[in-house]
């Protein structure tokens, strides 16, 4: 029997953000896990994210090992990197309007 070191969707989360803040710069976070059974791992989307605004969308995916607590995959980070440019692109109004 396998015993899993991470069992929250809190605990997953934090291990993402982890991962992100070591790998991508600001503005990327982590958004809801949801456990694979299968897999033995999580799935945690990779978001682009401002503050004061919603989301604005997925760039990635990590799947982090339930176990390890280990990311075991992830898109290529230049990759993740085009995919916010993108969405900055597509939201760049909504991104730079003036805090009021």
């Amino acid at each position: 029997m396998t015993v899993s070191i991470i069992t929250t969707v809190s605990e997953a989360r934090a291990a993402a953000n982890e991962w992100i803040s070591a790998h991508l710069p600001d503005r990327f976070a982590a958004g809801i896990p949801d456990y694979d059974q299968a897999q033995t791992a999580w799935r945690i989307p990779i978001w682009l994210s401002y503050p004061q605004l919603e989301p604005l969308g997925p760039v990635g995916e990590l799947m982090v090992d339930a176990t390890s607590g280990d990311v075991k995959t992830h898109p290529p980070i230049e990759d993740m990197q085009v995919r916010a440019l993108k969405l900055y692109e597509q939201h760049r109004e909504r991104i730079e309007a003036p805090l009021l």
